[in-house]
C-alpha cells in the first residue's frame, strides 16, 4: 500500500492506484492541464472512503510505503480509466476491439 502525501493530509491507497495517479499529474503537469480523480482510500483514521485530488501543473505529491496488514485497495477500473486519460493527454488512439472491415485474409480473392 502508498500514502500519498497531499498538502497538508495524506491518504492510504493502493500500489497500482497510486502508481497511476503519479503518472497522471506528470502527464498533465508536462501538457500544463489540470483534472480531478476518485480515488479509493484510507484516510488518517483508517476510515475507507473516497477521496477527490486535483491535479496539475503546481500538484506536489509525496508518495511513501505504507506498512500494514489490511488487504490491497484495488480498482481496476479507476486504474484503467487514469491510463485512458494519460494515453489522450499524449495523443495514443485507443486500439479498436472491432474486426477490420475489408477482404478476409483466408479468401482466394488475392
Amino acid at each position: 500500500m502508498k500514502r500519498i502525501h497531499y498538502t497538508d493530509e495524506y491518504m492510504v491507497t493502493g500500489d497500482t492506484i497510486a502508481a497511476a495517479v503519479v503518472e497522471y499529474a506528470r502527464a498533465l503537469a508536462m501538457k500544463n492541464k489540470s483534472d480531478m480523480v476518485d480515488l479509493p482510500g484510507r484516510d488518517r483514521a483508517g476510515l475507507h472512503q473516497r477521496f477527490q485530488i486535483l491535479l496539475g501543473p503546481a500538484s506536489q505529491m509525496l508518495v511513501s510505503e505504507e506498512q500494514t496488514d489490511e488487504a490491497e485497495i484495488d480498482d481496476p477500473g479507476l486504474v484503467d480509466d487514469i491510463e485512458a486519460r494519460i494515453d489522450r493527454l499524449r495523443g495514443v488512439e485507443p486500439q479498436s476491439t472491432e474486426p477490420a472491415e475489408g477482404i478476409p485474409l483466408d479468401t482466394d480473392e488475392f
